[in-house]
C-alpha cells in the first residue's frame, strides 16, 4: 500500500516554475496519493498551470508569515485529505525521484515519526547532524539508519508522520522562519520519537552559510531565533551558545566585510552575558 503524501512547498519572491523541484512535481502530481500545497510568501500572487489540478492548492500570503504558518496550513491539508505523511519543502531544495518514491513506498513504523534525506550544499553535508552537542560546523554526521539519539535536520526535505504531527500539535509560530528546524527536532526528541535517516541525497542552496550574502535584516532574524531557542528550549546549551557567539564575533570581525554583522553578534553576546 502506497502512502498518501502531502507536500508543502514555500515560495518567496520566486516563480513556482523556477523552484528546484518543479519539473519533478509536474511529472508526479498525476499520482492519486500525492497532494501539493504551494504556500507563496511573495508580495504578488502568481499563476501556474499546475494550480488548476484538483490535488494542488495555492495559498498566497503577501504578509510573508514565514515557514511555521505555511507548515501549519499543510498540516491542516493533511488532516482534510486523511494523508499519512507531510513533506516539507522549499524553493531551493531539488527533490529527487528516488527520494519521493522511497517516501511514498516506505512501510510506516509507529516508532518512527520523521524521515530525512542526506542534504548537501555543494560538496558539504549540511543535514542531518547529531545535536546532542552544540550544533556547528564540526558536528558529527549520521549515516542512513534509525536513531533514537538526538538529531537535527533542516526543514526542507523532512517528512513527518500523521501520528508524530498529532503529538506535536502544531509548528511553533514563535519560530516563523529561523531555528524552526532546531525546535522541531528538539520537540520530537523530547517526545521520544525516532528519526530515520534515508540514504537518498538531495541538494540545497543554503545561502545563509555565506555572511557576504546575508542581509543584516535576515541576520537579525537568525540571531534572535538562536537566543530564543537556547534560552527557552535547549537551555543546557546556553553556555555553549554564549561561547560560540564570542568566537563568531572574532571570526566575523576578521573575515566579513559587512561590519554590521559582527557588531550585531557582539551585542547579542554582551546582552546574554548580562543575563538577558
Amino acid at each position: 500500500m502506497m502512502n498518501k503524501l502531502v507536500i508543502t512547498i514555500v515560495l518567496y519572491q520566486t516563480k513556482f516554475s523556477q523552484s528546484a523541484s518543479y519539473q519533478l512535481l509536474k511529472e508526479r502530481l498525476q499520482q492519486q496519493q500525492l497532494f501539493l500545497l504551494v504556500y507563496d510568501n511573495s508580495l504578488t500572487a502568481q499563476k501556474d498551470e499546475l494550480f488548476d489540478l484538483p490535488n494542488v492548492y495555492y495559498h498566497h500570503d503577501p504578509t510573508n508569515s514565514g515557514l511555521a504558518k505555511a507548515y501549519n496550513t499543510g498540516l491542516q491539508l493533511l488532516k482534510e485529505q486523511a494523508a499519512s505523511l507531510l513533506l516539507l519543502l522549499d524553493q531551493d531544495t531539488a527533490l529527487s525521484a528516488a527520494y519521493l518514491d522511497t517516501i511514498i513506498e516506505e512501510p510506516l513504523n509507529q516508532e518512527i515519526g520523521s524521515y530525512v534525506p542526506l542534504i548537501y550544499s555543494g560538496e558539504r553535508q549540511i543535514s542531518p547532524v547529531f545535536s546532542d552537542q552544540y550544533v556547528g560546523r564540526a558536528s558529527a554526521l549520521p549515516v542512513a539508519g534509525v536513531y533514537k539519539e538526538r538529531l537535527m535536520a533542516i526543514n526542507s526535505g523532512t517528512v513527518l508522520t500523521k501520528e508524530a504531527l498529532i503529538k506535536l500539535g502544531s509548528f511553533n509560530v514563535d519560530f516563523p522562519l529561523d531555528f524552526l528546524d532546531h525546535w522541531l527536532f528538539f520537540a520530537l526528541y523530547q517526545m521520544g520519537i525516532k528519526v530515520k535517516v534515508l540514504p537518498e541525497r538531495l541538494t540545497h542552496d543554503l545561502s545563509v552559510l555565506d555572511y557576504e550574502k546575508v542581509s543584516i535584516k535576515r541576520y537579525e532574524s537568525i540571531i534572535q531565533a538562536e537566543t530564543l531557542f537556547y534560552q527557552e528550549y535547549d537551555r543546557e546549551k546556553l553556555s555553549a551558545h554564549k561561547r560560540q557567539l564570542f568566537l563568531r564575533t572574532i571570526k566575523q570581525f576578521l573575515r566579513v566585510r559587512n561590519r554590521s554583522i559582527w557588531r550585531r553578534t557582539w551585542s547579542e553576546y554582551r546582552l546574554l552575558m548580562k543575563g538577558r
